[in-house]
């Protein structure tokens, strides 16, 4: 168990709590609004069996108002573990179905005559004044549904915040367990250095004592060591003959000192010999280092002189290609706007050419026909020139549907492989498949011609039947 699982349950309670308050609140606003709502015709049903008017607006609102105390009571309580019995029950049900009979009485039986099931009900009627009634007794069912799973879940998330608190109880009285751990121990340790410190002042006692006593030792070492001095004195005489003896043998020693001196000089220049030609070798070896170390520092330069070399004509390749892409993506686009001018400007000429014909009444057509039958050679290639341009209106028109047949059966080729079936060119092809594009998403008439023949194409049962 965690702090995190009580913070989950502290706002699963809290959520719990604000979703009692909202039932607990929507059924008190629906109680109210259908008071107000069925005042009125409850009213008028009251007065119409010989209820005096001065007290027959008092029927709605008192059974009004034992249904929303029912709920209101049942909501309260519901939260402290109230389980709603028989009577609650029946006290919902009775008002409500009392409110909703009152309400649809003239809906029910229009013409006043109770005939037990209704022969002629008014249906918009009972409806309009069943929708209040039958909300409020179904919310309030719904209403004590939700109150007791509410209930149930605040009990679950209640049981793990206690849980909790246990734990975090336990966990205090251990820290304060562990706390008056640490103070006896702690008492133990000054205790401890107290005993320490006395010792130490005992012990210190103990050491002037022995001082003292070391020094009354010492007074009569010294009085022993001045008799004995006197005594030494008396010995010094014979001391002097013994030194003449002693100095005969320091000579020879001082000979032999003299004859170790000299071979340990002798070892100390050898070895300041062996230490040069060590120290030789070592500066030989640190030249020879040297020169390696510049030697590959030339070596490493030259590798980035050489890198920086490649890198800069890679870049200079690299911008160079850039260059070209851009040229090339230039040259394409004004290509393609070049193309777009020319179809614009066949589009004109075709739209002149065939628009021309028809700007000539009929009469004055005859008449000019007659004219220009005496030039026959003229008329005939503006006529080859209208057909021309008619020709290639349709061969657009066909490549159009063709290439939006070919998109939707997902087989459509490249653009220049499209244009070459028609002896044109890739930039044909582009614009072909841009109109069956656009003409599939303009034109309703088009789009299902070009979804009727796609089916045509991939249903194998024509091409068996024929």
């Amino acid at each position: 168990m965690t702090a995190e699982d009580a913070d989950k349950a502290r706002k699963a309670i809290a959520d719990l709590e604000r979703i009692e308050r909202l039932v607990t609140t929507v059924l008190v606003i629906l109680g109210v609004g259908g008071l107000i709502f069925t005042a009125v015709n409850v009213t008028v049903f009251a007065k119409e069996h010989h209820v005096h008017w001065a007290i027959a607006w008092m029927l709605d609102p008192l059974v009004s108002v034992s249904l929303l105390a029912a709920l209101f009571i049942d909501g309260k309580l519901s939260a402290h573990g109230y389980r709603p019995g028989g009577w609650p029950f029946a006290l919902r049900w009775f008002a409500g179905l009392a409110t909703w009979l009152m309400n649809c009485w003239g809906s029910l039986y229009p013409d006043a005559v109770f005939t037990g099931w209704p022969d002629r009900p008014d249906p918009a009627g009972l409806l309009l004044h069943s929708v209040i009634p039958v909300l409020v007794i179904f919310l309030a069912e719904a209403g004590a549904g939700y109150r007791k799973f509410a209930v149930g879940r605040k009990a679950a998330h209640s049981n793990t915040l206690s849980d909790w608190t246990d734990q975090e109880e336990a966990r205090r009285k251990a820290d304060a367990d562990e706390a008056r751990r640490r103070a006896e121990a702690d008492r133990a340790d000054e205790e401890a250095e107290r005993k320490r410190a006395a010792d130490l002042d005992a012990e210190e006692k103990r050491a002037a004592i022995e001082a003292q006593k070391a020094r009354d030792l010492a007074e009569a070492e010294s009085r022993k060591i001045r008799a004995e001095s006197e005594a030494e004195a008396r010995r010094a005489v014979q001391a002097r003959a013994d030194a003449e003896a002693r100095r005969k043998a320091d000579a020879d020693d001082e000979e032999r000192r003299r004859a170790a001196a000299a071979e340990e000089a002798r070892l100390a220049k050898e070895a300041r010999e062996q230490q040069a030609l060590i120290d030789a070798e070592n500066a030989e070896r640190s030249a020879r280092h040297a020169s390696e170390a510049k030697a590959h520092e030339a070596e490493l330069e030259r590798q980035r002189i050489l890198a920086e070399a490649q890198a800069t004509a890679t870049r200079t390749r690299a911008e160079a290609a850039a260059e070209a892409e851009r040229l090339r993506a230039e040259a394409q686009i004004k290509a393609d706007e070049e193309a777009r001018e020319e179809r614009r400007k066949a589009a004109e000429a075709r739209r002149a050419a065939t628009a021309e014909p028809t700007a000539i009444p009929s009469a004055e057509a005859t008449a000019k026909s007659r004219k220009l039958s005496a030039v026959p050679q003229n008329r005939t290639a503006e006529t080859d020139d209208v057909k021309g341009a008619e020709a290639k209106r349709k061969q657009i028109e066909a490549a159009t549907f063709e290439a939006a047949v070919l998109v939707l059966l997902d087989s459509a080729p490249t653009r220049k492989d499209f244009a070459a079936r028609y002896g044109r060119g890739e930039t044909w092809g582009r614009d072909r498949y841009a109109d069956a594009d656009k003409a599939m998403v303009e034109d309703a008439d088009f789009a299902a011609r070009v979804l009727a023949e796609a089916e045509r194409r991939t249903d194998p049962a024509p091409a068996h039947s024929a």
